[in-house]
């Protein structure tokens, strides 16, 4: 028998690559090692979820991390196990600070199905996450509250109990200072708009520039697009376009970036640098950054495509410097 266990985190790797709290990494090792290691953990933690989930001397035999949703994105968590002659699979979702993520309970369900039809027993899909959390409860085959999960874990060695248990009561604490993140629509459409705009031009103007894929969702703050690589730089060398560069200032800006402590190319980034553009260190010294001011693109404006031009001339400019010294 296999049992699926969901459990909500902050965003959603399978739309939009891995962007994951450290307090949601914690929790899924803890976990791992709570139903491999624990051969009761799974039982008390199966019969605290709402609602109660029975599956009597089922053992875990697996926890895979960031498991495939088989074409449905990346799950949090999937523990494999059996329950006698059996084979059962959980799949757990956990949240801290994010909303859900798109279609996200909907996606487990269908991977739960899937599974089903490969032979699967039991696939449950079950959302972990604060108490506070008002989201997608009812759309998982059960929930369980994060405070619940800490009262269940155990050990003979108490020191080891409460270090196990401040594990989950960091995460409470983070998401009682920063609150959730909601995923910002705006911001998403201005970036699908302005990746959609620059393959269209750098193919027109044959310039070789990859941009990184779209992500599932986007929040206030996520101000630039990168690494953006060229067919012609080196590894360590990309560029990225900041659409803005703080919240106060209207402003936008291109950087060239060289991780590198390569003192000669430190030098060239600071004496040939192209005209009007500045030098500042990157990565606490560990490389060198040439950026380019531009106008700012904001969500609140939309998508502009006379500064996303600018901004391709620019990044080709920077490549046509970089590669001619």
């Amino acid at each position: 028998m296999s049992w699926v266990i969901g459990v909500q985190k902050g965003t959603d790797r399978g739309m939009e690559g891995l962007r994951k709290s450290a307090q949601e990494v914690e929790i899924d090792h803890l976990l791992a090692e709570e139903f491999c290691c624990d051969p009761t953990f799974a039982g008390r933690f199966l019969s605290a979820c709402q609602p109660q989930l029975f599956c009597p001397n089922f053992r875990a035999s697996m926890a895979v991390p960031e498991p495939s949703l088989g074409g449905e994105g990346f799950g949090d968590f999937l523990v494999e196990g059996e329950a006698g002659e059996l084979r059962v699979a959980l799949l757990i979702e956990d949240k801290i600070t994010a909303s859900p993520g798109v279609r996200q309970a909907k996606r487990y369900l269908a991977c739960a199905e899937r599974m089903r039809g490969m032979g699967w027993d039991q696939v449950w899909c079950i959302l972990a996450a604060p108490a506070s959390y008002r989201g997608e409860h009812g759309e998982y085959d059960a929930s369980i509250d994060l405070e619940t999960v800490a009262r269940l874990l155990r050990s003979p060695d108490l020191k080891r109990v409460a270090y196990r248990r401040a594990i989950i009561e960091r995460a409470l604490t983070k998401r009682a200072t920063s609150g959730v993140k909601v995923p910002d629509l705006a911001l998403h459409r201005m970036k699908s708009d302005y990746l959609q705009f620059v393959a269209e031009w750098c193919a027109v103007e044959d310039l070789a520039l990859s941009f990184p894929p779209l992500r599932g969702s986007y929040y206030d703050g996520d101000s630039w697009i990168g690494p953006i690589r060229h067919s012609s730089l080196p590894d360590h060398v990309w560029l990225r376009h900041r659409l803005w560069t703080s919240v106060k200032a209207p402003a936008g800006q291109i950087d060239l970036i060289a991780k590198t402590t390569d003192a000669a190319e430190h030098e060239r980034f600071r004496i040939e640098r192209p005209d009007d553009a500045i030098t500042t260190l990157f990565s606490k010294g560990k490389g060198m950054q040439i950026s380019m001011p531009l106008p700012e693109m904001r969500q609140g404006s939309g998508f502009d495509e006379k500064i996303a031009s600018e901004a391709c001339r620019a990044m080709g400019n920077f490549v046509q410097w970089y590669l001619a010294g």
